[in-house]
C-alpha cells in the first residue's frame, strides 16, 4: 500500500554536490534502515539514467527516484534536503535540467505505488509553500500529512 511509504520515513540533510553522490548517500540510508537490499544504490543510479525523475515544480524543484521492486524489503520514503541544488534530468525528457533541492527516494513493492505517490505528491504543486517550509524547517509532518491526505 502506498501509504506505507510514509510510515517508513527517513529525512537527511545532504551537502553532496552531484546527483550520484546524493543518491548514493540516500540509498545507503535506505539499506541501513532495512528498507532496501544491498545493491539498491547501484540499481537506483542505473534506473535514473534510463528513466530520469527530476520534476520542475513551482518555487522549488525536486526529484523522485526509485528502483525496481526487486530491491525493496519494505516500502519507504527517504527525503533528502540539499544544501545546494543538484542537477537531475527531467522526467519525460522535457524542460531542461532540474535544479533539485529536495529528493524523495522511494522503495516500492508495486509499480502502482509510484504512480499513487506521484499523484498525491502532485497536489503539493498547487501549494508549493509546503515544500519550501519543509526545506527550511526539516520537519516532515506537515508535508507527510498533506501527501497522506491525497493518497488512496
Amino acid at each position: 500500500m502506498a501509504a506505507d511509504l510514509l510510515s517508513n520515513l527517513q529525512v537527511i540533510k545532504s551537502s553532496k554536490s552531484t546527483k550520484e553522490e546524493v543518491l548514493e548517500e540516500m540509498a545507503a540510508v535506505a539499506i541501513k534502515a532495512g528498507y532496501a537490499r544491498e545493491g539498491f544504490n547501484q540499481a537506483i543510479l542505473e534506473r535514473e539514467i534510463k528513466y530520469p525523475t527530476g520534476l520542475h515544480t513551482p518555487l522549488i524543484e525536486v526529484a523522485v527516484p526509485h528502483a525496481d521492486a526487486e530491491w525493496t524489503l519494505q516500502p519507504s520514503l527517504v527525503i533528502g534536503i540539499l544544501q545546494k541544488p543538484v542537477i537531475f534530468e527531467p522526467m519525460g525528457g522535457e524542460g531542461g535540467d532540474v535544479q533539485a533541492e529536495l529528493i524523495f527516494m522511494l522503495t516500492i513493492e508495486d509499480p502502482s505505488e509510484h504512480v499513487d505517490f506521484l499523484r498525491a505528491f502532485s497536489t503539493l504543486m498547487e501549494v508549493p509553500q509546503v515544500l519550501i517550509d519543509f526545506r527550511n524547517s526539516g520537519d516532515p509532518q506537515p508535508l507527510v500529512e498533506k501527501i497522506r491526505g491525497n493518497m488512496k
